[in-house]
């Protein structure tokens, strides 16, 4: 890995971290200035309380990489993928039973999330053929379990996943920080899709918790922006493309 690379990947686990400091502002600010009950059975409250155990992942994640942590990052990727689909349910309006059973401490199944974001998406997707538009052709179920799939590999100690982190010619392991700067590198561009996740779904329960559609408008649009721009400028998906992450 060049010089270059090592600062990219280093600037790019930095900005991710501004990104979190953003989104954790907006968070911790609503709970100053409302007057809501935060104990109370209600959905907006499943919704803040979610989106905050996203961004404490999210956080713990980026700064494992920061210390140079690579495979043990994979259950805490795995955290912040299962607490993203479960706030995606829970700010949605038409889903009341993961809201209901969530706030009622009992278990709401992985399954049961993904299947309320495929729903959300075919409403979405009749939505824009009724308003003569092309929906995207996604298969957003699949994409989803095949993403969850690999980071529960990882969170059972999947052999494929353990020899990640085995030299078999040296015959050595690694313990805590990667030797491997390669290896470094590839786990921080990654950490770009995860970053973008996370303020996808926590800036669209912020949206909620602040009011719709004025935080859109005047926060997550322009934060969206500036995140998708410095993608581009500290050549991410180029450096990705390079190493074939």
């Amino acid at each position: 890995m060049s010089e270059r690379d090592a600062k990219a990947a280093e600037a790019a686990l930095q900005f991710f971290g501004q990104t979190l400091d953003w989104l954790e502002g907006h968070h911790s600010q609503w709970a100053e200035v409302t007057t809501h009950d935060l104990d109370a059975d209600e959905r907006v409250n499943a919704i803040w309380k979610l989106s905050g155990e996203s961004l404490a992942h999210a956080r713990a994640y980026v700064g494992m990489l920061q210390g140079g942590y690579t495979a043990q990052t994979w259950p805490t990727m795995r955290a912040i993928h299962e607490a993203n689909r479960l706030l995606g349910a829970v700010v949605d309006p038409e889903e009341e039973r993961i809201a209901r059973r969530w706030l009622a401490d009992q278990e709401v199944k992985q399954s049961e999330a993904r299947a309320a974001e495929e729903r959300e998406a075919q409403r979405i997707a009749e939505q824009m053929k009724e308003a003569g538009l092309d929906p995207p052709a996604v298969d957003v179920a699949g994409l989803s379990r095949t993403i969850y799939s690999g980071m529960s590999n990882a969170a059972h100690h999947r052999r494929s996943v353990v020899d990640e982190s085995v030299d078999a010619e040296a015959r050595t392991m690694t313990y805590g920080t990667d030797p491997d700067p390669a290896r470094r590198l590839e786990f921080a561009i990654f950490a770009g899709a995860m970053i973008h996740e996370v303020l996808l779904k926590v800036g669209d329960a912020l949206c909620a918790l602040w009011g719709r559609p004025g935080f859109f408008v005047d926060h997550l649009q322009p934060m969206l922006r500036r995140f998708e721009e410095m993608v581009e400028a500290l050549e991410i998906i180029e450096t990705a493309k390079r190493f074939g992450v």
